[in-house]
Order: structure tokens, then sequence, then C-alpha cells
């Protein structure tokens, strides 16, 4: 992945950068990453309604299976007993999927694996654990690496 180094922001245009990026609780680079594929996409989207387009289903499709991974995700994390969704917990939700699973194990990445990777099981939790920085970076990763795909 390429590397981009910005310099001489405005003071206040970096102040509101560092505030979204901690109330999205992200790293100041993954916001203004986020930010910056938002304002191309939609620009890029902009050219395809010109054009006559329709939105992408297979963007809609990803969309509803993360919601239906992240949910799972908080499930396992509730029984688990852990205070927040760690990327090991989105895997497990992962391996729980039919189409994900092979692709998975193809790469090595088995539930023995995961689970070993784990934290010490504690007592269940009933409210839904949030997401933690490190699953989020996960998921943004992957909701970019589909965008391009889809592009």
């Amino acid at each position: 992945m390429a590397t981009l180094h910005v310099r001489n922001v405005p003071d206040d245009l970096y102040e509101r950068l560092r505030a979204a990026a901690e109330q999205d609780g992200r790293s100041i680079g993954a916001e203004a990453t986020i930010l910056l594929r938002r304002a191309l996409f939609e620009r890029g989207e902009r050219k395809k309604q010109a054009a006559g387009s329709i939105r992408s289903p297979f963007r809609e499709r990803f969309a509803k299976s993360a919601k239906t991974l992240v949910l799972r995700a908080q499930e396992i994390a509730g029984e688990r007993g852990s205070a927040e969704v760690m990327p090991p917990h989105v895997m497990l939700a992962m391996l729980e999927d039919d189409v994900l699973r092979p692709t998975l194990e193809r790469g090595g990445v088995t539930e023995e694996s995961v689970r070993a990777a784990l934290p010490p099981q504690a007592s269940a939790r009933t409210v839904e654990p949030p997401l933690s920085p490190d699953a989020r970076q996960m998921l943004e990763r992957a909701l970019l690496a589909t965008l391009d795909a889809s592009l």
C-alpha cells in the first residue's frame, strides 16, 4: 500500500480532521483515507449517475453482509465475555460464513488458529461489546478493498 505524506495543513482543517477521527475511533491517517476515498468515490458516482448508471448490487450485498458479520462478531465476543469485539471475533464470524470459510481456510486461517489468538473466556456479557480499534480498522480495510475491486 502506498504512503502519502501531507504537509502544511491549515490548523483549523487539521483540528477538524483530528476531531472526526477521534469521534469515529480511527487514526488521523485512516480518517483522511476514508474522507479522500469518499470524496473521490462520490465524484465517480456523480459521473456514473450523469451517464445513467445505477448503484452496484455488489456494494449493497457487501454492506448487508458486513452488518450481519459485525452483529455475529458482537454475539461471539459477548458469549466469550469480551469487553470489545476484536479481530479474532470477526474472523470467527467470517469462518461461519459458507462463502468466506473456504477462502480463509485456503489461506491457512482455521477456527482452531483463531480461537488460539483469543484471550481466555470470561463470563458472558449481556451488553453488545463495541468494536475495538483493530477490528474497526480490519473492517475498514476490507471495505476499501471491496470498493477498489468494484470500481
